[in-house]
């Protein structure tokens, strides 16, 4: 089962923020040479920081550019499994 995180016209996260993941994906081993286990934040086709918490880089992109999509991601090797809490996918009081 695929989760994904529609907006208010029916786009998903990945279609939204593609021009971003692209950069993220295309310049990977330069940003773990550069940025391994920071947090940063791309905006298009431009990174725009880095930072040591999500907090930080979390308050410089709302800063910046207020409600408009941005991809905040940590830099790492390889990706953690997605976790989704039990209420987020409602299966607390799912009779299975």
């Amino acid at each position: 089962m695929e989760v994904r995180n529609v907006d208010a016209i029916g786009k998903s996260a990945r279609e939204i923020l593609s021009e971003e993941l692209e950069y993220f994906e295309r310049h990977r081993d330069e940003l773990l040479t550069r940025y391994k286990g920071k947090f940063v934040v791309v905006k298009g086709s431009k990174l725009i920081g880095h930072f040591t918490t999500a907090e930080e880089a979390y308050e410089a992109a709302v800063t910046r550019f207020g409600e408009e999509p941005f991809l905040l991601k940590q830099v790492l090797e390889e990706e953690p499994p997605a976790q989704l809490p039990m209420l987020y996918t409602g299966t607390i009081g799912a009779h299975l």
